[in-house]
């Protein structure tokens, strides 16, 4: 029977149907806690996965060519999330294995949460529910989402649904995307333009742009300049698309307002100074974690891995030259 080693422990702590299913259509299964992964480890991970036919990890999980070519059977990489920074594409391709991942399947749970961040820190909600914890009474304050323009950096599926949910209140939406979706632009009237002029018109930045060489540290200092002082950035994305230093000297200096952030360059965050700002409103990297979207994502995954080993082709392949050969 074909094993499928499981490197995450939370894959399946919402349901643990993905296992049975995969159970039921004659796997063996194996599960480990390898959600952080150090490069001390690497040695170590290799050892474990041998004999396994797939492993299941996350985007963050470093599939190094290092572990990918150690292995003995390995067949599939199946990425329980829509990210896959962490696998080497070059090298799974090269070793003949596998790699897919689930776009969209969490984009409504981020979506809720990039929208939550806004209303959250140009609100002063969690500012002042402190406050209120320290019997303070402070009323005042606090800026409004209606009638605001907000610009999407990244229109794929999170960033579209963003723009949908925006609709009750009323923002002017501009965007940025090296894609173009004239049919979604045109319904929801949004704008293109550049990264540029979308810092210095939106009140809003939300990012929603995958992480690879032309978007690491895409907003740094001289991109935050050009925001205006009352403007908020939101990032639900990935933690190194920002320079934290530069943000951190943005928010001290009053470039901008305020700042939602769920991912980190190092995650656990370490610079702790940025996180600890009243003006900044952070989560651990939980935006596309909620318990519908934990689940979608551990039953994609899932269907993905029966429907290779039934000789088919799986959705979101991606390195399909793979089969192809």
């Amino acid at each position: 029977m074909p094993k499928v080693l499981i490197m995450t422990k939370k894959f399946a702590d919402v349901s643990r149907d993905s296992i049975r299913t995969l159970e039921q259509a004659g796997f063996t299964v194996e599960e480990k806690d390898y959600d952080r992964v150090t490069p001390a480890q690497e040695d170590e991970v290799c050892r474990i996965i041998q004999g396994a036919d797939v492993i299941v990890v996350t985007a963050m999980f470093p599939a190094t060519r290092k572990i990918i070519m150690s292995t003995d059977r390995l067949k599939m990489i199946a990425i329980r999330s829509a990210g896959f920074e962490g696998s080497d594409l070059k090298a799974a391709t090269e070793k003949g294995v596998v790699v897919t991942c689930n776009p969209g399947a969490n984009a409504s749970s981020v979506a809720d949460m990039a929208i939550g961040m806004m209303l959250a820190v140009s609100k002063q909600i969690v500012k002042k529910d402190r406050e209120m914890r320290k019997n303070l009474y402070n009323r005042e304050g606090g800026e409004d989402l209606f009638r605001k323009t907000v610009g999407i950096i990244g229109l794929g599926n999170i960033g579209k649904k963003v723009a949908q949910r925006l609709q009750g209140f009323e923002v002017k939406i501009i965007a940025n995307d090296i894609v173009d979706y004239p049919e979604f632009k045109q319904k929801y009237n949004i704008p293109y333009l550049s990264k540029e002029e979308l810092l210095q018109m939106a009140d809003y930045v939300t990012l929603h742009v995958p992480l690879d060489n032309s978007t690491r540290l895409m907003i740094g200092e001289e991109r935050l300049k050009l925001m205006k002082p009352t403007a908020f950035l939101i990032n639900t994305a990935r933690g190194e698309i920002v320079e934290e230093q530069a943000l951190y000297k943005a928010l001290m200096s009053g470039w901008i307002a305020g700042a939602g952030l769920d991912v980190f360059q190092e995650e656990p965050p370490q610079f702790r100074p940025l996180i600890e700002l009243e003006n900044v409103v952070c989560t651990p990297h939980s935006a596309g974690l909620s318990r519908e979207a934990s689940y979608a994502m551990a039953m994609e995954t899932v269907r993905k891995i029966i429907t290779f080993f039934e000789g088919k082709v799986p959705p979101h392949v991606l390195n399909p030259e793979v089969l192809n050969g």
